[in-house]
């Protein structure tokens, strides 16, 4: 689906990308991983046709520059930092589908309702007024509604809430286990359980390529019941972020959460290892 051939990008006499190769096949899930001004941005606006660049680009066969149409008709894209969008959120959500052929506005509403925002309740308001979770939430529910052959995401889950995140999750290992993913995150334990490929990229090289099993919970729900020696304010703040519910008079709470997500809760959960007294995952 995607061939690279000794790729190489330069800003004046910086070299952002380096004699890249790489192919992804259909279906593959790749976690692009790397530090700051590794490469993985520049990479990306490569595949959507936005740069000028040294060496051969094909995404289905098309040159993503001269081809940009049909091949963003066929991806979807989220970007790290939200564009300065004018419209409004109902201007954004008509737009969307009707630049797509299988995106509807009923679509749009239901990725957004169980990421946890109604667009409905938002649709007078601009782009720009939302906040940061919000208008990932939108984003991404615009990306998933055109049902891409290839979808594209810069720290896909970087501004969801808990119960965002767990939405965004189900819903890819779950409905969207034949697209291809390509996923650009700071750490890979974001990812983990979603991924079959980490590719790292190191001042515009590949520095590592290998294959990965992607957990088979990561779609599950996970039960999950914790009590704490002495609960506090802040404890309690977290257990609400993942809506857990305190029961037995607030020693204890109670919960779930999505497989691909336990690596993130025992790590939030690691902050309080002190103060647990019981902890039981199913």
């Amino acid at each position: 689906m995607i061939s690279i051939e000794n790729l190489t990008k330069k800003f004046g006499k910086a070299i952002v990308l380096d004699r890249l190769n790489l192919k992804v096949e259909k279906g593959e899930r790749i976690a692009l991983i790397g530090q700051n001004g590794a490469g993985k941005t520049t990479l990306i606006r490569v595949l959507l046709g936005h740069y000028l660049h040294e060496g051969s680009v094909s995404v289905f066969g098309f040159n993503p520059r001269k081809n940009r149409v049909e091949i963003l008709d066929r991806i979807g894209f989220v970007p790290q930092l939200p564009p300065p969008i004018q419209m409004t959120v109902e201007e954004l959500v008509s737009f969307s589908a009707a630049t797509s052929r299988i995106s509807t506005p009923e679509k749009i509403h239901d990725h957004a309702e169980n990421l946890g925002l109604d667009i409905a309740e938002n649709s007078k308001k601009t782009f720009q007024k939302l906040s940061g979770g919000m208008k990932q939430k939108l984003l991404i529910s615009l990306a998933l509604a055109r049902e891409p052959e290839i979808l594209v995401m810069d720290e896909p889950a970087a501004n969801l809430d808990p119960q965002g995140r767990q939405a965004f999750f189900l819903y890819l290992t779950r409905h969207m286990q034949n697209t291809t993913m390509l996923l650009s995150s700071h750490r890979v334990d974001e990812v983990i359980s979603l991924i079959t490929r980490i590719i790292e990229l190191d001042f515009g090289k590949i520095m590592r390529d290998e294959l990965v099993n992607p957990q088979e919970s990561a779609g599950q729900m996970l039960d999950c019941k914790i009590s704490f020696i002495n609960p506090n304010d802040a404890t309690g703040r977290a257990m609400e972020n993942w809506n857990f519910q305190a029961i037995n008079g607030g020693l204890e709470f109670e919960g779930q959460f999505i497989g691909a997500d336990k690596l993130r809760f025992l790590t939030e959960l690691s902050h309080f290892a002190n103060n647990i007294k019981k902890l039981k995952i199913d």
